[in-house]
């Protein structure tokens, strides 16, 4: 249907817009047939798809290129050009002749036509021989007859077509042809890359294997033992630097350069580079010769220093061998005046044989070091592997040898020199202790002991001097006595010195026996003196607390008496600590009298009078506790007796008022407050019968004390009482457990809790400068200081 068609061709036409310009026509004249704009079109379409693609550079030196026709024209003229009766200028006239077309299948493919056999004039069979050789043997089609060419004025549309056939189909078949080349370059470039890696591996693989042998070969320390044989494998490396390696850094350089040949080859034909062979790269080659020369640079330090060592052992061993001989001739000589006899009849030759023998063991030790060095300079030899250390170390042993026997010879004869040497100095100290010993005897035969304490300790003091000199001079004594046992029963001095020796040892032990009398006395002495003093100070602070102890004072009032037991209390806790002194003085004294003292009866008199002023202090300490405690219970009563008084006197007027209550209820208050005051009454009975009783007994203990009841009463306002109230702080002897770190004193606070009489009120009080409500307690607490750093508190 018609409308099917142009909906069709619209859809062609709408796609040919995209990629070709034209105006002018559409579907429908395409459909109706119009024959002038369906030939426009499709030379349209001709001249875009198969003309207009044509481009051809005007020449090499210019980027000018021209395209389409001009292109098209360009590309016919160099293809024709040379040929005769050729001359393309259009695409009209000149392709008339049929040469033209010939011209470029001739010039394309010489093998489908012998242009040598053309005639320019035969117009129509030149155009067919062309049309009918491309159409049968390179598949142009033959879209032109001979006669619609050969006329004065071809269709140039046509011709350029069937011309552009000409041009795409030559062009596609050079570039086949242009495939071909290159594939056969690239297989030939191939077989040459092939051949080179081929080449390289080989080369590689021999060189690395050359380099593995020649490492090993160069590692190898194994040097001959000598300077001749050291010399020799220098002068091989040597040679192995100068001639056998520079061929292969060379082989090394062509190696390298066919490995970048190969890999400019590839890259240039546009292939993948090579990649030798594990361990055949070219760094395994880097890496090898640098191991290589590393090696060779060991090798040749290796050398150089077993060269050095070689010859500093050639030299050891020369001077080894000139010592060796002039120490062997000096041990010859040495050794012979060793051997000589020893005269030594007396004193003076004993003397100047000693002096010789110490010159000469002064000339031997001092070459000591030169022996060692000797022996060094052997063990330095043997110990580097010297090739002649068989005779150094023979050399070597007989000269020690010859050394050994000849110290030998020579502690020999300082033995047999220094017995009498020894025994000169053993007569000589023996000589000098004794000195010393008689200059101790008199000082210590000295009969004074002093005359009093401070004398008789400077005189243990000195003693003490004189003991510590006789253990030094025992000390010089035994050593003697140990010396004199290591000499030879055989030797001339012996009986001698044995029997001085006695006599020495017999002056030493009398010497010690009188230091030891000397020594008890003077202790005795001391021991009498420091009693002396001990119990004179004992004996006045005794009668210093008996005098405290006499004292009648019991306190004005229950305060100032229960102050006074408490100072009591001080005192009796000082005599419980002072008590074990006493008994040790005491029992220093009884001590003397037991060992017979010279002043026994004086010393036993000191005893007596010190037991006896304790034992007064003692009584009187009682007698002194029970008087202050007898003053407390008075004072406690009449402190009650005048709350009892004030309590009565606050009740009379109560019972002695004359209000009987004006009303009934007034008189039932008074009644109820009555029968309350006579329940008070009957109560406060048990508290008067109690102070009667208390009374009682308090005039009974007065009658048996000798106290006077009156003392105890109370004092008016403004009166002082007889004496004074002293405060007195009394220090009291204890024990108190202090811990104590090592290097450290620690200073500790300790808290002691003691009972005291407390009195307890029975009523409120208030009076004589005090408070005190029904049922409280009365005591005193005040802390004092018995000892720096410890505070006891009475609570």
């Amino acid at each position: 249907m018609r409308v099917q068609k142009v909906e069709n061709l619209s859809r062609c036409l709408k796609f040919l817009a995209t990629k070709v310009y034209f105006e002018n026509i559409g579907a429908e004249d395409i459909v109706d047939g119009n024959p002038r704009l369906i030939l426009g079109l499709i030379w349209t379409i001709i001249l875009r798809f198969q003309i207009q693609e044509i481009e051809i550079e005007v020449d090499e030196e210019s980027s000018e290129k021209r395209s389409a026709k001009d292109a098209l024209l360009l590309w016919c003229q160099r293809k024709t050009a040379g040929y005769p009766g050729v001359n393309i200028t259009n695409f009209t006239g000149s392709w008339r002749n049929g040469l033209g077309f010939n011209a470029l299948i001739h010039a394309h493919r010489p093998d489908l036509i012998d242009y040598d056999r053309l005639h320019p004039e035969d117009h129509i069979g030149n155009l067919n021989h062309a049309f009918n050789t491309a159409a049968n043997e390179l598949g142009i089609p033959k879209i032109l007859d001979a006669e619609d060419v050969d006329v004065n004025r071809p269709d140039e549309k046509s011709v350029i077509t069937y011309v552009a056939s000409y041009y795409h189909y030559f062009a596609k078949m050079k570039s086949e042809m242009t495939g071909g080349k290159r594939i056969a370059k690239i297989l030939g470039l191939m077989n040459d890359v092939e051949k080179m890696v081929d080449d390289y591996e080989t080369l590689t693989s021999s060189l690395l294997e050359w380099i593995r042998y020649t490492i090993h070969k160069l590692n190898d320390r194994n040097f001959p033992n000598s300077l001749d044989g050291v010399q020799k494998e220098l002068l091989k490396f040597k040679t192995y630097i100068t001639q056998e390696k520079p061929p292969k850094y060379r082989e090394r350089g062509n190696i390298e350069a066919q490995f970048f040949n190969i890999q400019a080859k590839l890259k240039a034909n546009g292939q993948k580079l090579y990649t030798p062979p594990e361990g055949q790269l070219i760094h395994d080659i880097e890496s090898a010769w640098i191991r290589l020369e590393k090696a060779e640079h060991e090798r040749e330090v290796a050398l150089r220093d077993e060269m050095i060592r070689q010859e500093r052992l050639q030299q050891l061993a020369e001077r080894f061998m000139k010592k060796a001989e002039i120490r062997e001739s000096w041990l010859n000589d040495m050794s012979t005046i060793l051997d000589e006899s020893i005269v030594a009849n007396n004193s003076a030759q004993a003397e100047a044989a000693i002096k010789k023998h110490e010159a000469i063991s002064a000339e031997i030790l001092a070459r000591e070091d030169r022996f060692q060095s000797l022996n060094s300079l052997a063990r330095e030899l043997v110990e580097g592997s010297y090739h002649g250390k068989d005779q150094v170390q023979t050399i070597d042993q007989t000269i020690m040898r010859k050394w050994r026997e000849l110290l030998d010879k020579l502690e020999g004869r300082k033995n047999l020199l220094s017995g009498f040497k020894n025994t000169m100095n053993m007569f000589r100290e023996i000589e000098n202790i004794q000195e010393e010993l008689k200059e101790i005897e008199s000082k210590v035969q000295v009969k004074d002991t002093g005359k009093h304490l401070q004398a008789t300790e400077d005189y243990l003091q000195q003693h003490s001097l004189l003991e510590t000199q006789l253990k030094a001079l025992s000390k010089r004594v035994r050593n003697l006595n140990r010396r004199s046992k290591q000499i030879e029963p055989t030797h001339q001095e012996g009986g001698v010195l044995e029997k001085r020796l006695e006599d020495l040892n017999k002056d030493l032990d009398r010497v010690n026996g009188k230091s030891e009398e000397r020594k008890k006395a003077l202790e005795v002495v001391k021991k009498y003196y420091q009693f002396l003093q001990d119990a004179e100070e004992e004996e006045r602070w005794a009668q210093e607390r008996i005098d405290n102890c006499r004292s009648a004072n019991t306190g004005k009032d229950l305060n100032a008496a229960m102050l006074l037991l408490k100072k009591h209390d001080a005192l009796e806790a000082e005599m419980h600590g002072r008590w074990p002194r006493c008994e040790a003085i005491c029992a220093t004294g009884q001590d003397l009298v037991n060992g017979g003292h010279g002043a026994r009866a004086e010393i036993g008199s000191k005893i007596n009078n010190l037991m006896d002023k304790w034992k007064l202090l003692k009584e009187l300490a009682a007698l002194r506790r029970t008087k202050i405690e007898d003053g407390i219970e008075a004072h406690q009563y009449y402190a009650d007796a005048n709350e009892a008084e004030l309590w009565m006197k606050e009740k009379m007027p109560l019972v002695t008022s004359d209000d009987y209550g004006r009303d009934e209820m007034g008189s039932k208050a008074l009644l109820s407050r009555h029968n309350r005051l006579e329940g008070e009454i009957r109560s406060f009975r048990t508290e008067i019968k109690r102070l009667d009783e208390l009374a009682q007994l308090m005039t009974k203990a007065a009658t048996e004390h000798n106290i006077s009841p009156e003392k105890f009463m109370p004092h008016e306002n403004g009166d002082k009482s007889d004496e004074e109230m002293v405060e007195e702080v009394i220090e009291v002897p204890h024990e108190v457990e202090v811990e104590e770190m090592r290097e450290r004193e620690v200073m500790q606070d300790v808290v002691e809790t003691r009972k005291i009489p407390q009195v307890k009120a029975m009523y409120t009080y208030k009076g004589q400068g005090m408070k005190v409500e029904k049922g409280e307690a009365k005591g005193h607490g005040h802390p004092f200081i018995s000892e720096p750093g410890v505070k006891i508190y009475y609570m």
